[in-house]
């Protein structure tokens, strides 16, 4: 028997003793279950460096703490900005506040009532917020407000102000732009400086595409204009010495050569920037980062499964932030949340309810903050990752792991242990483990539930078993983690039995 017929022989027999069951890295739900019913809730995977004892290692989330000691009015917090040194703006319920700290104390003005948004494409209603070194701009759709940073009362823009109103703002190189309120494909800008001022001739219209104009962004030296069939990137062309002069008017932009993406958005809301690029679920269901001025896709086939069904222009709210070396783009529909990891281009899902079942609680984020602040959707808190928590404003969070397939190798076989290995006690909140099985695909849990103590406080490592778990032919483990543990590996003792 020759050498390399021995070594197929040995590969294809069945493994027997302790064996390495890998973790999950991602949630991937397949319409076909038994190909693939991965999740990750509340967990995520981080890779572990080359000489570590195990290659991948699943952390739990942050839970969620209020970050003032009081609340912005009775919320939703709708809308974010602290892009002003010291200042928090933020829309919460109809009101527009400015939260400064001042002598190590915080002081909360209430600068007025903005309204909420309407007209006639609730997909497109959302509040922006953009600001200047001399004033900041809410646009709470059809309208726009401003007031300057030291002034204690915000009034709406009027005047000169276009007549159809403004959709979103953003704040670019000196000016305020505007997209209309109306869609249709023109936007418009403020003189320099000014957000107050406006001139008749201080518009202009996207070219390339003849949908709607939906939403303005700023993504470092460059103006991005989201429409439902594509994207168009401006720059500012420099400039003539006229803007600031009265009785003159000078359109500073102008549009990239070649600056056109052909991948526009029906879900203005689920547009975001992060780690320097824009981030958005696309007309055709995908979601997608650019790369440079081009679209590159950073969905599965499963993610766009669960946008396919959720509805592209029913997603809710998305944002973005930066935590402890990871950046985040997260899209919120009302039954759930999907959080991409940009450090691990893996996804997995966020659930602030005891059951794991619904949305993140989150509906805004500030990030470029050393810890991002947070919108609450249920109340005018604002709220902040907090380390070693397990709840999410008191509520306990649940963090489950599905694994991948094991397979038997076409032949039954038995389970006699399984062993899990993790980190919890000592700063962390120790809880209790729970093992189900599947070996039909995820479609029914009937192995189980095996419950495991996960220790004492005072114990910082803790290897958690149960035995005696049954004969398969196909299997998946479901793990679920009432508090604050940090898995480091699975292992089974497996033995092969009769085909």
């Amino acid at each position: 028997m020759s050498d390399t017929v021995t070594a197929l022989q040995k590969a294809l027999a069945p493994k027997t003793g302790m064996q390495r069951i890998p973790f999950t890295t991602e949630s991937y739900r397949h319409d076909s279950l038994p190909l693939s019913s991965k999740l990750l809730m509340n967990l995520m995977a981080e890779a572990a460096p080359a000489d570590a004892r195990t290659p991948v290692v699943l952390i739990p989330t942050a839970g969620l703490g209020v970050a003032l000691p009081f609340a912005l009015g009775d919320g939703p917090v709708r809308a974010l900005n602290t892009e002003y040194p010291g200042f928090i703006y933020a829309v919460s319920g109809s009101r527009f506040y400015r939260v400064t700290v001042v002598g190590g104390g915080v002081v909360v003005q209430d600068l007025g009532d903005v309204g909420i948004p309407t007209g006639p494409y609730n997909f497109t209603l959302m509040v922006t917020i953009a600001v200047s070194t001399i004033a900041v701009v809410v646009v709470v759709p059809p309208n726009a407000f401003t007031c300057a940073h030291g002034d204690l009362a915000v009034n709406q823009i009027g005047g000169t102000f276009p007549e159809g109103g403004a959709g979103s703002v953003t704040f670019f190189q000196g000016y305020f732009v505007f997209n209309n309120a109306t869609a249709g494909t023109t936007f418009f800008i403020s003189r320099l400086e000014d957000p107050n001022d406006y001139d008749a001739l201080d518009f202009a219209s996207l070219e390339a595409f003849s949908t709607d104009l939906v939403l303005t962004k700023r993504i470092g030296a460059n103006l991005w204009f989201i429409g439902r069939g594509g994207m168009e990137i401006w720059y500012n062309a420099g400039s003539s010495g006229l803007e600031t002069t009265p009785g003159t008017s000078f359109f500073p932009f102008r549009r990239m050569a070649g600056g056109i993406l052909e991948h526009g958005t029906e879900a203005p809301r689920s547009v975001a920037v992060a780690d320097d690029s824009l981030f958005w679920v696309g007309f055709d269901g995908i979601v997608y980062r650019t790369v440079g001025y081009r679209a590159k896709r950073v969905s599965t086939h499963a993610i766009e499964r669960i946008i396919r069904d959720n509805g592209v222009d029913q997603v809710m709210v998305s944002m973005s932030w930066a935590y402890q070396g990871h950046y985040y783009y997260a899209v919120t529909w009302a039954s759930e949340t999907l959080v991409y990891d940009i450090a691990t281009d893996k996804w997995h899902n966020r659930s602030s309810n005891a059951d794991g079942s619904g949305r993140w609680r989150p509906d805004c984020a500030a990030p470029g903050q050393a810890v991002p602040i947070f919108g609450d959707s249920l109340t005018g808190n604002l709220l902040s990752p907090v380390e070693n928590l397990s709840t999410d404003m008191s509520v306990p969070l649940k963090r489950q792991v599905i694994t991948p397939p094991l397979w038997a190798n076409t032949v039954r076989a038995f389970c006699s242990r399984v062993e899990l290995e993790m980190e919890c006690g000592g700063t962390f909140s120790p809880g209790d483990i729970t093992l189900e099985w599947s070996d039909d695909g995820g479609r029914n849990w009937t192995g189980g539930p095996r419950v495991m103590n996960s220790g004492r406080s005072d114990e910082t490592r803790k290897r958690v078993y149960t035995t005696r778990l049954g004969s398969f032919r196909q299997r998946m483990f479901r793990i679920t983690c009432a508090g604050w543990s940090t898995l480091f590996a699975l292992d089974a003792e497996i033995t092969p039995g009769a085909t």
